[in-house]
């Protein structure tokens, strides 16, 4: 212990330290001099945002120079103003502070013109797996808009547009389905994370609504207002009227919204909605009521020739005031055959020929706001009404046609199974039911995990019963 001592005459105050004591406080102050090298040591070494950011930008700067002079330059225009378009976007950012941001996009300048200049095929962002009326896409690079087709590839900041009576469904990376609804504009937007080498999918609404159904990750939907995070395993719908309000209702699972501008999110759950001005202000969350339980006809029922009418009936839903029936040849319900709504649980309508109808029920409250409609939809056949194919009711009839077109690749894992059949036939892969169009048209999105041969079952049945069977093999690399 130090012990303090006073020289007479003298005003001066001093210590005694033992040894020991000595000893520690040397130890102390080593231990704090070897933190603070190691610390200077580490901040050195860690990069720094700005840096980091620049010397992307450079990269960029590169690579966008050498695909410039390459001798494949003209076929390669459309990468080439993509990739510019990115860079511009990189110098934005950094010219803002967002150095992260910035990076971000000044590398994905880099993969556009190094893909270009090696020859490799860009992995698209989105592609579209059902098209159905009057649906466009444009590219980011100009405003001409060109009639969609399956398999049409989306990158990012490509347009979709959808007219009247007219739906889409769209197929990211990731997994997730957006399906585009009538009269429609969104941009393709996604955002590449350096860090992870991940791909954020999302669409940007400008006008028209779209239902969002994720797998095992989120995906987001940017409005005028708002911004919208669907997570993993739901499903949301979300629409945007003419006056860029913003109308959002999650059917299953969870959703989160903010305001575009900044803020605090609001939780959806299952069966909740929300709506939002196009300055961003939120509403309080509504519960909605669930959808009612339908009971006939029952899934994929088959109506002959002899039967001219069909049936509806759904249970009664607490609390509601009506119910809105609707009735569709799409599985999109992009066109309606009956859009009524009903005071009863139950409803009579007429069999306007043959092929597949799709029917679903949503529950109106007693304020007039109508709930989530049923998902899945009710399925059910007509056949040999109308124009008979001849094959309905004839035991004699041959087993029915299938045609498979070859499989291909959609995403990551993803493959799309599609061919045609004798109209009315009934097609199972890998023992799971598939729609089958009036035209006889099938396709089934399925997910194939498994490395190396998977082997695909396709099984077309006729009303007399008889059926043709054929495989294909799918080999998955890893």
């Amino acid at each position: 212990m130090a012990t303090k001592k006073k020289a007479a005459g003298v005003d001066i105050d001093w210590y005694l330290i033992s040894i020991a004591r000595l000893k520690q406080i040397g130890l102390i102050v080593f231990v704090l001099v070897l933190s603070g090298v190691g610390y200077l040591m580490w901040a050195r070494q860690r990069p720094d945002p700005k840096n980091a950011a620049e010397a992307a930008i450079s990269e960029a700067k590169d690579a966008l120079n050498a695909l410039a002079s390459s001798k494949d330059f003209t076929s390669h225009r459309a990468e080439f103003d993509r990739a510019q378009k990115k860079l511009d976007e990189a110098n934005a950012q950094f010219a803002s502070s967002k150095y992260g941001e910035s990076e971000a996009a000044a590398v994905e300048s880099q993969s556009i013109s190094r893909g270009a200049i090696s020859g490799a095929q860009r992995e698209n962002d989105a592609q579209f797996l059902t098209v159905e009326g009057e649906v466009q896409f444009a590219k980011s690079s100009n405003n001409d808009f060109k009639r969609a087709d399956v398999r049409t590839a989306l990158f990012n900041g490509d347009w979709v547009k959808t007219g009247d009576n007219s739906s889409a469904e769209l197929i990211f990376s990731n997994g997730s389905l957006y399906t585009v609804g009538s009269n429609a504009l969104l941009e393709i937007y996604t955002q590449f994370n350096p860090a992870t080498a991940k791909k954020s999918n999302s669409v940007q609404m400008k006008v028209g609504s779209v239902e969002v159904a994720t797998t095992d990750d989120a995906s987001t939907v940017k409005t005028p207002g708002t911004q919208v995070v669907v997570d993993s395993e739901s499903t949301t719908q979300v629409g945007v009227d003419k006056g860029d309000a913003t109308s959002v209702v999650a059917t299953k699972g969870s959703a989160s919204v903010a305001p575009a501008a900044g803020g605090e999110a609001v939780k959806l759950g299952s069966g909740q909605k929300v709506t939002a001005t196009s300055q961003g202000s939120l509403s309080p969350v509504k519960k909605l009521l669930p959808p009612p339980n339908l009971t006939a006809p029952f899934d994929s029922q088959v109506f002959s020739a002899g039967e001219s009418k069909v049936g509806f009936v759904w249970d009664a839903v607490p609390g509601a005031g009506g119910y809105v029936l609707q009735v569709s040849r799409s599985p999109l319900f992009t066109s309606l055959e009956i859009n009524s709504k009903r005071q009863k649980t139950s409803a009579t309508a007429r069999l306007t020929g043959e092929g597949a109808f799709y029917w679903r029920v949503a529950s109106v409250g007693a304020d007039g706001d109508a709930g989530p409609f049923t998902s899945p939809a009710r399925r059910f056949r007509a056949t040999g009404t109308g124009r008979s194919t001849g094959t309905a009711a004839n035991p004699d009839a041959p087993p029915p046609k299938l045609v498979m077109n070859r499989p291909y690749l959609i995403g990551t894992g993803y493959y799309i199974i599609e061919g045609t059949t004798d109209p009315g036939s009934t097609v199972l892969i890998n023992n799971e039911e598939v729609d089958v169009e009036s035209t006889g048209h099938f396709k089934k999105l399925i997910s194939l995990s498994k490395i190396g041969r998977n082997e695909i079952v396709i099984k077309a049945i006729n009303a007399a019963g008889k059926q043709t069977v054929q495989s294909q093999t799918v080999l998955v690399e890893e």
